[in-house]
């Protein structure tokens, strides 16, 4: 077992327990947003599982729709307009590029760092590659003499810690548009200490 499938377990139980039986808001706009959100850190649950496995085919696929959910759901709550809202239930948000969504998501989170902007830079293109079965996702299926998975442990371990990052995010927007404010602050605090354990 490596540390990072040791870290994402763990914070997916952290996770699971600090929002069990957790109160939501009923609004339709929370709804759409907290939905979302539980979808990210459901992926996240779901990454970790096929991590040990190790199926990593599927829990890289899964990146995509993380972050995806993450975004989706914090655009929603905190920077969509009604009409938005109106278009989101119709028919998903098909007209809103999803680079213009990170951009106004930072901007309401105050992240001056651009850090998801950044990853949906350097990521976003080989996240969908790994969803549509491209050969970013072909490519790693190459064994020595066989067809099976070839993943570097480097950068299953580098997966496995951003589905650890992007579910704390979402957790910690989901207490805090919950009016969960330890919970948020404790989810928060989490996610800072685990960031900075990864640069030790």
């Amino acid at each position: 077992m490596t540390k990072a499938r040791d870290e994402l377990r763990c914070a997916v139980l952290w996770i699971e327990a600090l929002t069990d039986g957790m109160l939501m808001p009923q609004d339709r706009r929370a709804r759409l947003a907290l939905g979302c959100l539980d979808i990210a850190i459901e992926h996240q649950a779901a990454i970790s599982v096929l991590a040990e496995r190790p199926l990593w085919g599927p829990a890289y696929a899964l990146l995509r729709g993380l972050l995806d959910a993450l975004v989706r759901g914090v655009w929603l709550a905190r920077c969509a307009t009604d009409d938005d809202l109106d278009s989101f239930e119709l028919a998903g948000l098909r007209r809103k590029p999803f680079e213009e969504m990170v951009g106004d998501v930072e901007r309401a989170l105050g992240h001056s760092r651009g850090a998801l902007s950044k990853l949906r830079k350097s990521s976003w293109a080989m996240f969908s590659d790994f969803r549509h079965t491209s050969f970013e996702q072909v490519g790693r299926r190459h064994g020595p003499i066989s067809t099976e998975p070839n993943y570097p442990a480097a950068e299953t371990d580098q997966a496995l810690r951003l589905a650890a990052a992007l579910g704390l995010l979402a957790a910690t927007e989901l207490a805090d548009l919950s009016g969960h404010r330890r919970a948020a602050l404790a989810c928060r605090e989490r996610a800072l200490k685990f960031a900075g354990a990864r640069h030790e």
